[in-house]
């Protein structure tokens, strides 16, 4: 009774009916989001990262271009310097005066 192709009216059908429970306004986003699934599915079934590669090779390619000559001199930071109380001088006097 049913053929075993999908065949043109099937796919009008299938889309008119995606048409008129998403809305206009959805229907590319799903589309768009459908597609990037797929791609990222095959991506993951075929182990290839070639956008992972891609990427590895530019921050390679900039870091070489960025990096300081391996004969500059490194600054030194200065060393840290501890940070006092900013209490007021009257809750500090009446600490002294307690500890006496």
């Amino acid at each position: 009774m049913f053929g075993t192709q999908i065949g043109p009216m099937e796919i009008v059908l299938v889309l008119l009916i995606a048409l008129l429970v998403f809305g206009p306004k959805k229907l590319p986003e799903l589309g768009k989001s459908l597609g990037r699934g797929m791609r990222d599915f095959k991506r993951g079934v075929t182990g290839d990262d070639e956008d992972e590669r891609r990427a590895e090779d530019s921050v390679a390619q900039t870091a070489a271009i960025t990096a300081p000559p391996a004969s500059a001199p490194v600054a030194q930071s200065a060393p840290a310097v501890p940070v006092e109380s900013t209490a007021p001088a009257a809750t500090q006097a009446a600490d002294d005066a307690t500890v006496v």
